[in-house]
């Protein structure tokens, strides 16, 4: 593989501060000197969203000034594979101390940069495994261009947190890490009388998921699915008998809401119908739901 060109540790530095500014979330972990040391190792190990090539912790603290200065490729691909070796030698004089490790791991990563989607994290490794689990997303990579800068750095950087910083990229990233389910082939919804429905893995079924089993016994107070439906297949679960005695006639060949649910609680004012626009193209155009 072609490895990526290493931005200097000066700019990766002085890039964060206006990548993460004031009232992000955890800013103090994003923009101090080992979330800068972190992001270069990750570029310098190829670590790169869609390179199938991964970093741990250890990479990070073990790294020294000296091996950072020879960043030709045959010397970066050596490094790897001896970071990674189990026959691999402490460095003289690392970056950081071994204890290190979580600081870098729990603070700078999984509490910093991959809650806004900065870091992506490989599929299917458990969280005790020493295995390299850490790459950098693929936008936000780009900001570090050596060849952005100006006005262009500026709109790169306005774009990328348009995209990664707004309340609704963050909520719908706390939607998926909340709902998600541990089987990435389908995301399980349990109905308020029981009932399971599988929907296909994306956001708008990890929202659907949340309107059924949070928003609706919240808000209602005997609530009833009536319809169901997602991107791909528009009938997952449809009640024809509480329709009919409704006076509904659903035709799914039509534009139709993602989510129709009926509170069957409230007998003083009749029923109460509440149909949820579909979520599948502004759930992947970004917009909030």
């Amino acid at each position: 593989m072609t490895f990526p060109e290493v931005p200097s540790l000066a700019l990766i530095a002085e890039r964060l501060p206006q990548i993460f500014p004031e009232g992000t979330e955890h800013r103090n972990y994003l923009i101090r000197e080992m979330a800068a040391k972190t992001i270069y190792v990750m570029f310098y190990a190829g670590a790169i969203e869609g390179s199938d090539c991964w970093v741990r912790p250890s990479q990070v603290t073990d790294m020294t000034d000296e091996q950072a200065l020879l960043t030709d490729t045959e010397s970066r691909k050596a490094w790897v594979k001896m970071m990674l070796s189990n026959k691999k030698k402490k460095p003289g004089n690392p970056w950081y101390a071994a204890n290190s490790r979580e600081p870098v791991r729990d603070e700078t990563i999984r509490t910093g940069l991959i809650p806004l989607q900065a870091v992506v994290v490989r599929q299917g490794i458990p969280t005790t495994s020493s295995k390299p689990t850490y790459a950098l997303q693929k936008g936000f990579s780009e900001l570090f261009s050596i060849n952005l800068y100006g006005d262009d750095l500026d709109a790169a950087i306005e774009n990328w947190q348009k995209r990664y910083l707004s309340k609704a990229a963050i909520t719908r990233l706390k939607l998926m890490k909340d709902y998600g389910s541990e089987d990435s082939e389908s995301v399980q919804i349990k109905f308020p009388d029981g009932a399971i429905r599988k929907l296909e893995p994306g956001p708008s079924s990890l929202i659907s998921k949340a309107v059924i089993e949070e928003f609706a016994p919240r808000f209602l107070k005997k609530p009833k699915v009536l319809w169901l439906s997602e991107s791909g297949n528009k009938v997952v679960a449809q009640d024809e008998a509480l329709a009919k005695a409704l006076g509904l006639q659903i035709d799914p060949s039509r534009t139709l809401p993602d989510i129709i649910l009926v509170d069957l609680g409230d007998d003083s004012s009749g029923l109460e119908i509440l149909a949820l626009p579909a979520m599948e193209s502004e759930a992947k155009a970004g917009r909030p739901q």
